[in-house]
Parts: C-alpha cells; sequence; structure tokens
C-alpha cells in the first residue's frame, strides 16, 4: 500500500503573482511552496495462508569455522557481539514497506542492508560473519509472512530452512524483529493474534492509542496521544488467551500493534496496519520500531527541531491588501509596538507549550533603515520611530542574522560591494549591541547562489535554478574572507538540497563555505493579517488560482492547520532547518496575535497532541555545526565506518577506513548529549583505529 503523500516544490517568490513593480522598488521576495498533489494508491490487505512454519528444535545459528584465529574466544561468546546494522527483510523492490524503512533508516543516519527475499537466499553467511559476529542487532520485516502473488497463488519468499535460519539466529544473538505489517493467524509463526474485523481507512483519521506497554516502547510520545492513521489497511485484532504477548497499540477494544515473545524467547514487535514514507503516523511509528528491535544501539540519531527566521528587520515590505492590491510605498514596517508584541508573544509561546521552553525567534536584519540615535528604551505602544531603540532594548531577547545592509541582490555583484554589504551590516548591528554572529550570512532573496532570473528586468518571474557551479564567486570570496562559514539556501532549490538528511553542502566553488537550506512556507511575505492571507493563498491554491489545487476556497483557520500539519510532517521526521518567514508576518493584527505566532502556536499544539519529547531550538552558528556533523557522519558511513556491540562487556567498538566523526546513539561518552531518554555522542575516529565506548543499550 502507498497512501497520499504531500509534496513541496519551488513555484516562484512570493510575489511573483503581482504585478510589475514601479521602477526602483526595492526586491522583496522569498521562497514559496506549493501544495502539492497527493500520491495514492489503494492500501491491500496481507494474503492469506494457513498453518505454520514448524520450529526446528535446536538449530543453530552458523558455528566459527574452525581454525579462525578468534575460534576459541568466538565460540566460548556465541551471541555477545552483534553489528550497530539493520537487517531489512522484503520480497522484492516492489515491496511497499521497503521504502518506508529507508526513508527512517537514512534520516536516521543508520547502517543497513536490504535483502529482496524472493530473489536472494537467507544463507548463513548473511546473518554471521566468519568470525563469529552477528552481522545485525536488528530485524526488520516489511511483514511477517514475506508472501508474494504468481499464477493465482501465493509463495513464500523465505522456505522453511531460511525461516528456521532467521529465527536461530535471533534466538542466538538476542536480536529483536520488528514487522511493519501483519495480521491474524499462525503462518509462518503465532503472534497471538485472532482477528476481529479488518479494512481499509482513508482521509478521515483513524485514532489509534498507546497502551503502557507501548508508552514505553514509543516514549518520544504522549501517553495519551492519539495517532491519526489514515490512508490504510487495517486488521483489527485481539489477543488470544493464554498467549505470550501484549498489546501495544489500540483503537477501542481491537488490538493494533502486538509485542510477542516466541516459545524459545524470541521477542517480536508489529503492527497491524499499512503506513507508508509520507504519512505522519508512519513517522510517529517507524522510529519507534526500529529503536526498539535495536535496543537503542545503532549509528546516526533521531531529533526533533523547531527553528524559525524573520528576515528583513527595518526594512520595508509591500503590502499585500484584502482586496487583492498590492502597496509597494510607503509599504509596511515594523513598529515598536510590533516589536515589543513579538517578545510577549515570544515569552507566552515558552510558557504555553512545555516542548519548547526556550523557543527563540531568529531576527534576520538590514541595517542601513536602523536610526543610530533613536535610543535604547522599550516602545510597548510606540510606532515605526521607534522601532530601532524597541530593538535595542530587547536586543537580547532574540538572535540575530546579518541578512546584508541593504537587501540587494548579490548575484553579479562585485568583490567590494558584495563585502560591504556585509561588513556594513556587521558594523551596524554592533552599534545597536545587537550580538551577531560573523559565521553566518543570509543574503537578500537568497541571491549570489546559483538561483536568479536570466532576465535582468524580471522581476516578478519565477527564478532559474542554475546550480551551486553559478553561484558569485566574488560574493563567496568576500564572505569567506570576513568569516562566514554557513550561507543559507532554500529547499525550494534543486541545487541547495543536501545529499543527505540535515546536512549542509560544501560549496563547490569555496570549500570554506556550506549551504545549509530553509524550509519557505506559504504565509506570504507581504500579508500582516488574516484577510490579506486568505486571499492571497486562494489566488494561489483556490479553485481560480494560478495553481488550483483545493476544490473551494479555505478559510484563514483552515490555511493555518494545513500549514502547521505541513509543519509537523517535518519536525516529525527530524528536520533540523530553519522556517522562513517575514517582518509583515509579525504585526500585530489585533490582540496582540501575529500571522507568524498564529502559525507556531498551531504547529506546536499539534506536535503536543503527539510528541512528549523536546522541540530543538539551536542558534544559527549551532544549526550549522549539527548540519556539519550530518556531514561527516554520513561521510563516514560511505567509507565503511562500522560498529560492533559487545553485550558481555558493555561496550561498542568503531572503526572505520578513513578518519573522520560519526555519531552512535546508546553511546556514553564525555560528548554524549541526552535527548528525551536518548543518548548520542559524536565518536571521532582515526583510519583503521578502533575506538571502544560504553554502551547504554535500552531495555
Amino acid at each position: 500500500m502507498v497512501g497520499a503523500a504531500t509534496a513541496l516544490t519551488a513555484i516562484s517568490p512570493a510575489h511573483a503573482a503581482a504585478p510589475p513593480k514601479p521602477t526602483g522598488s526595492p526586491p522583496r521576495a522569498t521562497g514559496l511552496a506549493q501544495v502539492g498533489v497527493p500520491r495514492a494508491q489503494p492500501p491491500k490487505p496481507l494474503p492469506r495462508k494457513a498453518g505454520s512454519v514448524p520450529v526446528k528444535a535446536g538449530q543453530k545459528a552458523r558455528p566459527v569455522p574452525p581454525g579462525h584465529a578468534r575460534r576459541a574466544a568466538a565460540a566460548a561468546a556465541l551471541g555477545d557481539q552483534t553489528r550497530l546494522r539493520a537487517l531489512v527483510l522484503a520480497v522484492d523492490a516492489d515491496d511497499f514497506g521497503v521504502p518506508t524503512w529507508k526513508s527512517m533508516l537514512d534520516r536516521v543516519g543508520a547502517s543497513y542492508d536490504v535483502l529482496h527475499t524472493r530473489t536472494a537466499a537467507l544463507t548463513p553467511e548473511t546473518l554471521v560473519a566468519p568470525d563469529g559476529t552477528g552481522r545485525y542487532n536488528a530485524i526488520l520485516l516489511t511483514n511477517s509472512m514475506l508472501l508474494y502473488g504468481e499464477g493465482g497463488g501465493f509463495f513464500t519468499a523465505l522456505n522453511v530452512e531460511e525461516w528456521n535460519r532467521l529465527w536461530a539466529y535471533e534466538r542466538d544473538y538476542g536480536v529483536r524483529q520488528a514487522a511493519l505489517y501483519t495480521s491474524h493467524g499462525t503462518w509462518p509463526e503465532n503472534y497471538c493474534l485472532t482477528g476481529s474485523s479488518e479494512g481499509g481507512v482513508g482521509d478521515t483519521p483513524l485514532p489509534v492509542s498507546l497502551t503502557a506497554a507501548g508508552a514505553q516502547i514509543f516514549d518520544y510520545l504522549k501517553a495519551d496521544a492519539q495517532i491519526p492513521v489514515v490512508q490504510s489497511y487495517v486488521y483489527r485484532t485481539r489477543i488470544a488467551a493464554g498467549c505470550a504477548a501484549e498489546a501495544v497499540l489500540t483503537a477501542g477494544d481491537d488490538v493494533l500493534g502486538v509485542r510477542t515473545t516466541s516459545p524459545d524467547g524470541r521477542e517480536r514487535l508489529a503492527l497491524t496496519f499499512t503506513s507508508n514514507e509520507h504519512l505522519l503516523h508512519s513517522h510517529a511509528l517507524v522510529y519507534g520500531l526500529f529503536r526498539w528491535a535495536s535496543r537503542g544501539l545503532h549509528l546516526g540519531e533521531q531529533r526533533r527541531f523547531l527553528t524559525v527566521d524573520v528576515d528583513d528587520w527595518f526594512n520595508t515590505a509591500d503590502h499585500y491588501h484584502e482586496d487583492g492590491t498590492i502597496e509597494y510605498e510607503p509599504g509596511y514596517r515594523v513598529t515598536g509596538h510590533d516589536a515589543y508584541n513579538l517578545h510577549q508573544r515570544q515569552v507566552a509561546l515558552r510558557a504555553e507549550h512545555p516542548t519548547a521552553p526556550d523557543f527563540t525567534v531568529n531576527l534576520a536584519y538590514n541595517g542601513e533603515d536602523a536610526d543610530p540615535a533613536g535610543g535604547n528604551a522599550c516602545a510597548p505602544d510606540g510606532g515605526v520611530d521607534t522601532l530601532t531603540a524597541t530593538t535595542r532594548c530587547l536586543a537580547d531577547e532574540f538572535r540575530w542574522v546579518n541578512h546584508t545592509l541593504t537587501h540587494p541582490e548579490l548575484n553579479f555583484t562585485d568583490y567590494a560591494t558584495s563585502r560591504a554589504e556585509i561588513e556594513n551590516n556587521a558594523a551596524a548591528g554592533a552599534s545597536l549591541g545587537l550580538d551577531v554572529p560573523a559565521s553566518v550570512l543570509k543574503t537578500g532573496e537568497y541571491s549570489g547562489l546559483g538561483v536568479y532570473n536570466d532576465d535582468p528586468d524580471n522581476d516578478t518571474g519565477p527564478p532559474t535554478d542554475h546550480g551551486l557551479a553559478a553561484s558569485n564567486p566574488h560574493l563567496l570570496q568576500a564572505a569567506k574572507d570576513l568569516g562566514v562559514r554557513y550561507l543559507h539556501g532554500n529547499m525550494s532549490f534543486p541545487s541547495h538540497v543536501p545529499s543527505c538528511f540535515n546536512c549542509g553542502i560544501t560549496h563547490p566553488l569555496e570549500p570554506a563555505v556550506t549551504v545549509v537550506p530553509d524550509w519557505p512556507t506559504n504565509v506570504a511575505y507581504f500579508t500582516t493579517a488574516p484577510a490579506e492571507q486568505t486571499t492571497f493563498y486562494n489566488s494561489f491554491f483556490g479553485p481560480g488560482g494560478l495553481f488550483p489545487y483545493w476544490s473551494r476556497n479555505l478559510s484563514y483557520d483552515e490555511i493555518i492547520d494545513y500549514e502547521a500539519g505541513l509543519a509537523l510532517n517535518r519536525l516529525a521526521t527530524g528536520s533540523a532547518y530553519t522556517h522562513t518567514f517575514h517582518i509583515a508576518n509579525v504585526r500585530d493584527y489585533g490582540g496582540g496575535n501575529t500571522l507568524l505566532t498564529d502559525w507556531l502556536d498551531r504547529v506546536l499544539d499539534k506536535y503536543e497532541a503527539l510528541f512528549a519529547a523536546p522541540v530543538l531550538n539551536p542558534d544559527w552558528p549551532a544549526l550549522g555545526a549539527y548540519a556539519d556533523g550530518r556531514t561527516a557522519h554520513f561521510a563516514g558511513l560511505a567509507a565503511g565506518a562500522d560498529a560492533v556491540y559487545d553485550r558481555a562487556a558493555g561496550t561498542i567498538t568503531v572503526t572505520s577506513p578513513q578518519a573522520g566523526t560519526v555519531t552512535v546513539s546508546g553511546a556514553q561518552t564525555a560528548q554524549s548529549q541526552a535527548y528525551g531518554t536518548e543518548v548520542s555522542a559524536p565518536v571521532a575516529l582515526d583510519a583503521a583505529t578502533p575506538a571502544t565506548v560504553t554502551a547504554a543499550p535500552r531495555s
């Protein structure tokens, strides 16, 4: 089964639908994410097969071969050592569970193999290395049956010998097994489930609850969360009396997830409904299956982030009105009241959302329009003329990002101009008492990074992504010379999208600079109030819009809810990248409310309805460093970094053919960082030199 997905693709700067601007009007743009068209296929039930696979008593995993240098030691401790690597068992490449498992494992940065069991045999060598080390510490099935249809019948992708070989390995090495999908029945083995009913679930969510056992397994979720299962085929089951099993997920009296123990002591976990890599319930649950199966010992990590930039502080925005007209002059400027109100809303957000107690907004500023003689007192009710003084007063309440002095397009500027825009804006920030990291730069409209309109007079049409190789070399040189380490990119532009999850892109023309992308949103850069945002959004995505998606125009509440849902999916997958807004979105449009904080509150409301784990909110230097760490981790995986858990010694030993740093979950070191109930650590490696750390497996 493949369910609905929401794709985000770039369509244009936010003002692309507007008429051409008057000559001399300063450019104001942001990327806009198009509402995607769902990709859906009907969810399917599992094929029926009766009976069970007989378990061969006493079958052992492959022993250490005679004469091997470690024969005696390994034989004495058979099963104590396993690699931190998962084995995904699938029928074939078309198996729906393959992308579901892979997408999660790739986001985590885990080490894994996929075996297509219809065409590849599960041999003793598949599971055990010549020295007796188990090759895998987690067995992940796409479904518990691994059946395929052919010629009107159903056949097993694993034969009896292979099932027994797998089970013997799990037993002897203490390796857990998790299945994305199972049904009631006893083939190939009994999961202790009996049938209640079954059927498809469409777009109306089926609320699924955690049991006490489930709340321990998925402890990053709220214990009372209602997980919205959609676009799925569901087996509603019950636990058979007298069987060694317990429910972990339920819908009313029905069991939708089960943890079982086989007669020979093997631990198994399975869901009784389909999932795919695009669905929120998959993001909520699939990682938990893997974490349980691996006992929390794996390469990579899973974290959840929420960071926001507000661009163009001190600058002027175009103003989109409720009737669809656009005011270019005088446009919209933030007032002292808006700035103070944003501070108050930030304080309130921290108090109202326990997962985000330290949430802080990043303000990307253009210093030319700041008033150096504006004073330094907060003006809670002040106008535009009090913005600088209120900013000085609140300087320590926000984080600051250099957004260039005058917000020019830097696609073709010379070195002197590029340098002056960066350097003079930093000086303007310093004169106002702003703590501005020199290592971070956000150019106006993400310019200078290879995305621009080929017609220099076209300020409203969609830009062309020419690739990072088409970046402005003078900008890159100036940025490097001024200590810039991280340049903001845009996830709407394919050339700005890193090749690995939460990574950065080492710039091909200037390796000293890394591009770390932002997420655009459909809260338009020039809307200040709900009516304006609603008119704008429906002019793009309503039935008569430029990019018609919805069958009717949406209300403001529906728009915010949908946009917050897109952000929730990013949080659930663990995306670390910031979301971009603009100064018009922080106007107090009534009662202290703003478009930005309406969105933030809705995102966190949705998040906290499901998740208990904290939301991380790093500043930009820390975010860039995190992207560096992720890039290094994936480079280590590509180079062959490997880790072995020794259960008896309580250690993890990590090796790599080349020097580098990889992240290991379940590793206890002086550099370990806790996240909820999880712990992970960067492990620095010298080439071909083992590094041994203390293991902290989960129960």
